[in-house]
């Protein structure tokens, strides 16, 4: 009896070895393929996206091409999911700032983390839920599409008015930077929004006056990925804060300033613009003065 356990005891160590062993690679081979299969799907959704986005500023069908190239990416995205059950989820963005701080994650930042993860929610779940931009122009190879126009309490504090915004077409750059034992990693857009500016027009169609500023936005979702995995690839969500604007504006002329850097260091400037009705929730209240400039309140990006 004591030699069958002495033979016995080394085989059954040997073959739970053997499964946990055929395990592991068998979850590392369907890591590694369900990565593929999402790398091949963000690069199709990018191609075809590409060739949607040149469609003219005011067409409807840009709504219905872009939902279903949106239905399309998700459903897929699951389904990828599904076959690879076994493949566990990639880490949250709080998850992965505390592992590469080793739980060394200042309060500010883990608090700037948490705010960017609801925006990004929120923008995915716009992507999911029926796209239906107000407003879009196109030019430079972008389209940049307006997604909401509402009024409230600015940043600052005082009354504003909130332009929500997603701008199609983006760049991104994947940088890696050395620092001592560690390799940092960072995702750049190589797209300067340099300014916002805004022409109104009253009634009559005549020319009232114009406000501008900085055209980089109060808050901008520049690694969406980061914080959502599924999020498909080259949009990036921004959100400007503005004055509210006179009483006199009928439309407006919203004009959006950009720089775009190429590989070689060199680069060209571009433009889009649009113009809109102004809703009477956007104007300044009866009897207030028009300071004619956009707030300004600390920019940021993720």
């Amino acid at each position: 009896m004591r030699k069958l356990l002495v033979v016995a005891l080394p085989l059954g160590l040997v073959l739970v070895a053997g499964a946990l062993l055929a395990r592991t690679l068998r979850s590392r081979d369907q890591t590694a393929e369900a990565r593929l299969e999402r790398q091949r799907l963000k690069r199709e959704f990018d191609e075809r996206a590409a060739l949607l986005r040149v469609l003219p500023a005011d067409a409807a069908e840009w709504r219905g091409e872009a939902n279903a190239l949106l239905r399309d990416y998700f459903q897929a995205a699951s389904e990828i999911r599904n076959r690879f059950p076994e493949v566990p989820p990639s880490p949250t963005a709080l998850e992965a700032a505390q592992a590469e701080r080793r739980g060394k994650l200042a309060e500010k930042d883990r608090l700037a983390i948490e705010d960017f993860q609801a925006y990004a929610d929120s923008r995915l779940a716009l992507l999911k839920g029926g796209y239906a931009p107000a407003a879009s122009a196109v030019g430079a190879g972008l389209r940049l599409d307006l997604l909401a126009i509402e009024p409230g309490p600015s940043p600052a504090g005082a009354p504003g008015l909130r332009i929500d915004f997603a701008l199609w077409g983006a760049p991104r750059l994947l940088e890696r930077e050395r620092s001592g034992q560690h390799t940092v990693s960072r995702t750049v857009v190589p797209l300067v929004l340099k300014a916002l500016r805004f022409q109104f027009q009253d009634a009559k169609g005549g020319t009232y006056g114009e406000m501008s500023g900085p055209g980089d936005p109060y808050q901008k979702l520049v690694d969406p990925e980061r914080f959502a995995p599924d999020f498909p690839p080259g949009i990036l969500f921004g959100t400007w804060w503005v004055e509210l604007l006179p009483r006199e504006a009928a439309t407006m002329d919203l004009q959006l300033e950009l720089e775009v850097h190429h590989p070689s260091g060199s680069s060209f400037p571009g433009g889009l613009s649009l113009r809109l009705p102004v809703s009477d929730s956007w104007r300044i209240p009866p009897g207030t003065s028009y300071q004619a400039e956009i707030r300004e309140a600390a920019p940021g990006g993720k």
